[in-house]
């Protein structure tokens, strides 16, 4: 049986530490485990679920192509599941931005053994990548995946030290120093949305709908200049 994974997780695997154990938290059906030792990039991957719904379809396929030596699935919520040292890449995706930062944080006694951290928000980057910095997690990697009609941003830490601007927070230090080829359009895709927001949120006269408007424009005018600046730079190297 062959696992083809979407672009989202491909995108996950690839920033995975190669040939070192890896644990993939709220796996679902375990399609990344299974492609991560199929693949020979891991040699174990440790699969867990809170859901026993999906823990239970997650170790059906795992027993259908005969990978229980290699991949051990587990119930369990968040961390939990781990002991300290078992996994050299933590990959959690598909989850929103506070509630990733909510199981690292719960879970220093794990996430201090591990090297590597892979993580798929799916809203609420920006405060992420903020807590990282502020617990001592540097962004070692960025990556940008496009799957189904949607963007996804993905990025890997390792213990360290990083200071973040207030760009880097929400657009990327990563994305914005070397660009990902799918950051541009990226970009013009929530500048879509956000104009089409601020033409909703103009038809209501509100003061909660002045607050958040200027503070969409704000995040406009940033994304615009930074369009801009990526247009000069591909001017220049013509």
């Amino acid at each position: 049986m062959q696992i083809k994974l979407d672009s989202r997780l491909m995108a996950a695997a690839e920033l995975v530490l190669p040939d070192k154990p890896a644990a993939d938290i709220g796996t679902d059906h375990s399609y990344l485990p299974v492609y991560l030792v199929v693949n020979g990039i891991c040699p174990r991957v440790i699969a867990t679920d809170k859901s026993r719904g999906s823990f239970q379809k997650a170790q059906q396929l795992v027993e259908l192509l005969s990978l229980e030596h290699q991949i051990d699935v587990r119930l369990g919520d968040g961390l939990e599941p781990l002991q300290p040292q078992e996994a050299a890449t933590i990959i959690i995706s598909g989850m929103g931005g506070h509630l990733i930062k909510d199981i690292l944080a719960a879970s220093p006694h794990i996430t201090a053994g591990c090297r590597r951290l892979v993580l798929q928000p799916q809203k609420h980057i920006a405060m992420l990548r903020q807590w990282l910095a502020a617990n001592d997690w540097r962004i070692v990697a960025e990556q940008i995946a496009f799957d189904n009609g949607f963007y996804y941003e993905l990025l890997a830490a390792e213990h360290g030290q990083m200071t973040l601007s207030e760009d880097e927070a929400v657009f990327g230090p990563l994305l914005l120093r070397d660009p990902h080829p799918l950051f541009g359009q990226y970009l013009r895709a929530k500048l879509a949305d956000l104009h089409t927001l601020i033409e909703q949120l103009q038809e209501a006269p509100s003061t909660d709908a002045k607050q958040r408007l200027q503070t969409l424009q704000v995040l406009t005018d940033k994304i615009e200049r930074i369009l801009r600046e990526e247009v000069n730079d591909e001017v220049k190297k013509c």
